[in-house]
């Protein structure tokens, strides 16, 4: 095969490759104005676009405060808790010291066990500190508190055997 064909084919892939480059760069193209818009009627159609923009911001923020009212279930070692979203960071500050009363109770009836003799099958609580549950939360806190019942129920039972 000779050089040219190479060539040109190096040379076409630098022209693509630079080219959809540039393509990119190049600023974009408003579409035009309907036609007979002039002063006013061009002010009301822009103070029109951004009252769509309220709304949309309106919406958003309503979504994002039912989100923050919603329920979840989170876990600190082997218990679990109903909050709300917008509760997370207290609990989340507060679950430390609640994991470490959990160890130091595992620890202390550990050491009771050993000191007479016997053999400990209590289970260690998870290393996992905090861990939220549920994904997108319940409306109300009593179907929340039902599922964190239910989960609690399964961890005691395996905690048993």
């Amino acid at each position: 095969m000779s050089r040219i064909p190479r060539i040109l084919g190096a040379f076409t892939f630098l022209i693509l490759f630079a080219g959809s480059t540039f393509v990119a760069a190049l600023p974009q193209v408003r579409p035009p104005l309907p036609p007979g818009l002039k002063g006013k009627d061009l002010e009301k159609l822009r103070r029109q676009n951004n009252n769509n923009n309220d709304k949309r911001r309106q919406e958003y923020e309503k979504k994002k405060k039912e989100e923050n009212d919603r329920y979840h279930v989170a876990q600190i070692g082997f218990n679990f808790e109903v909050v709300q979203k917008k509760n997370f960071g207290t609990l989340k500050k507060s679950a430390p010291n609640k994991y470490k009363a959990q160890l130091s109770e595992y620890n202390k009836a550990r050491g009771e066990a050993e000191k007479k003799g016997e053999k400990f099958r209590g289970a260690k609580p998870p290393k996992t500190v905090f861990k939220v549950l549920t994904r997108k939360g319940f409306k109300n806190q009593k179907d929340a508190k039902s599922y964190a019942d239910k989960l609690q129920k399964k961890v005691d039972a395996k905690r048993k055997k």
